[in-house]
């Protein structure tokens, strides 16, 4: 009904404008004006804000953003404008890539996520590492297109929202210590050529196959090995240390990791953890494991050979931040890479 009132009042407009050039709206007595302002507005709301996930070097916010229809036409929306601000500094702006519908007289929500990269936001505040947390800022402006079968209402609809959230000051130094092998006995040896299915390695003789992995582990060079590696399963025990020191403030305290432990790009072990000791800055993280002779790749028996090597530590472990930061768990994702030794 308000839209036909329009529809008749911008005809009436129109002729009135013809006849008399200085016919004005005002001159109806204020009654356009006041139909107009009743004609409803789509509106927009903040259905859910959070940190979705973070590791050592990022932190990934998602936003659910509801809009709400009014009119009997739907609603092509474009994309939502977000201006990141830490510790007041702005830090960058942004546009959501996809758009979204929403349906005549109905309601549509869209989640949308954004990625903040540690290393950006060192570069912009100086007394970073004096940080524990850090207020980050975000102006969201949801812009909403209005059809133009829609009359006497602006072209967008511009409806700004502010969020505030705390983040963890995060500057990771990760390394690997106190890394031992401890290579399996004869018995052991024993046992695993017997399961072998093939006759040359099942004749080999236990005591030189055992000099081989010695030497081998040691880094000493093997004139004639007596068998490849991967020729039987033989169990190595390996004990190492994961050093996680933060040189920020904000304390990184868990109490499990599972990882994945690559030496020269080649996986070596894979696991869990429970073993921790945590410092004012630092968290060592204690892996007692094993590993298979299947993986001595030419990449890991390189580092063995050389006495040091890269290792990458893939994983992921809970993290709790204090409950007026965040009050559920994070999962806290590890991919961190560097050099070590080996003895």
């Amino acid at each position: 009904m308000r839209y036909k009132i329009i529809f008749l009042f911008s005809i009436l407009f129109l002729f009135g404008s013809a006849i008399n050039p200085e016919f004005k709206l005002n001159n109806l007595g204020g009654k356009v004006t006041k139909v107009i302002e009743q004609i409803p507005k789509p509106t927009a709301s903040i259905e859910k804000f959070d940190i979705k996930k973070i590791s050592l070097r990022d932190i990934t916010f998602t936003f659910d953003i509801g809009v709400n229809n009014p009119y009997p036409v739907g609603l092509n929306m474009d994309a939502v404008e977000l201006d990141f601000s830490v510790e007041k500094h702005k830090l960058f702006h942004t546009a959501t890539s996809k758009g979204f519908k929403v349906a005549a007289k109905g309601k549509a929500v869209s989640s949308f996520e954004t990625t903040l990269t540690y290393e950006s936001i060192i570069q912009l505040i100086k007394d970073y590492n004096s940080h524990d947390y850090l207020d980050c800022d975000i102006d969201v402006l949801v812009i909403i297109p209005i059809p133009k079968t829609v009359t006497a209402v602006p072209e967008t609809v511009k409806l700004p929202f502010k969020l505030s959230q705390q983040i963890p000051a995060i500057k990771p130094k990760v390394s690997i210590a106190k890394f031992t092998v401890v290579p399996p006995n004869t018995k052991e040896i024993e046992n695993a050529l017997k399961k072998s299915t093939v006759d040359s390695v099942k004749k080999a003789d236990p005591k030189k196959v055992m000099d081989m992995f010695t030497s081998l582990i040691k880094g000493d060079p093997v004139a004639a090995p007596e068998i490849k590696p991967q020729d039987i399963d033989l169990k190595f025990k390996v004990n190492f240390d994961i050093v996680l020191e933060n040189q920020a403030k904000a304390p990184l305290s868990f109490n499990s990791l599972h990882f994945e432990f690559l030496v020269n790009s080649d996986q070596l072990v894979q696991g869990d953890t429970t073993k921790f000791s945590n410092s004012a800055a630092t968290t060592i993280l204690q892996v007692v494991n094993e590993f298979s002779s299947k993986n001595l790749s030419k990449a890991v028996v390189d580092a063995f050979k050389n006495g040091t090597g890269t290792f990458t530590v893939k994983g992921n472990t809970s993290l709790n931040l204090p409950p007026l930061i965040l009050n559920h768990p994070l999962v806290l994702d590890f991919n961190e890479t560097g050099t070590f030794n080996l003895r």
